[in-house]
């Protein structure tokens, strides 16, 4: 598990980015700070992390139209995103950027990044829709719900709100990956989306 982590990707200086890892037998939690870069943030933490998986929740690219005028047609939905019912990475366009930019960074530090979507997996999950994303109330129920159904031991105590709960279904996707029992959606070519 030490070789997984899972992000949920915020906006550069809002401090809502959450990273999650595994260290010393518990999921923890890292959380970017009201101004700070949240990219500069990851790729600090990565380089000292150094997972082999980097499992973020954001756009990582275009759709396909963009790569080839012929064989596609949408401007704006991949077909990862159509299958998933996910925003257009043209609608985040500054965060799809960042998070492409992001990715090429990390890759060139030697690790791989996959795009993953906690809102799909909180729907595998059959996680209540009245509370998922609800009044954070619910936070702690669902957080040990998820590692109940994964085996794994996570510090509670950092959740703070649901973009941490996201961070930690983004490391799950990382773990059903590594298991193999992972979901792919979309086309290698135009880009994937790993739950």
């Amino acid at each position: 598990m030490e070789s997984v982590v899972g992000i949920d990707y915020g906006s550069k200086l809002a401090g809502t980015t959450v990273v999650a890892y595994y260290s010393n037998g518990l999921v923890r939690f890292k959380s970017s700070k009201h101004q700070q870069d949240a990219d500069k943030f990851i790729s600090e933490l990565l380089l000292v992390l150094k997972p082999r998986y980097v499992f973020l929740d954001a756009p990582l690219s275009l759709p396909g139209k963009y790569l080839s005028r012929e064989q596609y047609d949408d401007y704006f939905y991949r077909a990862a995103d159509k299958e998933l019912g996910a925003m257009s990475p043209m609608f985040l366009g500054g965060l799809t950027a960042r998070a492409m930019k992001l990715r090429d960074y990390l890759e060139s530090a030697g690790m791989q990044v996959f795009e993953t979507y906690p809102s799909y997996k909180a729907k595998l999950l059959k996680l209540p829709n009245n509370k998922y994303k609800g009044d954070e109330k619910h936070i702690l129920e669902l957080a040990q719900s998820v590692a109940a159904e994964f085996d794994i031991s996570v510090n509670f105590d950092q959740i703070e709100n649901w973009h941490y709960f996201d961070a930690l279904l983004a490391f799950v996707a990382g773990i059903r990956y590594c298991s193999n029992k992972h979901l792919v959606f979309g086309t290698e070519e135009e880009g994937q989306i790993v739950v």
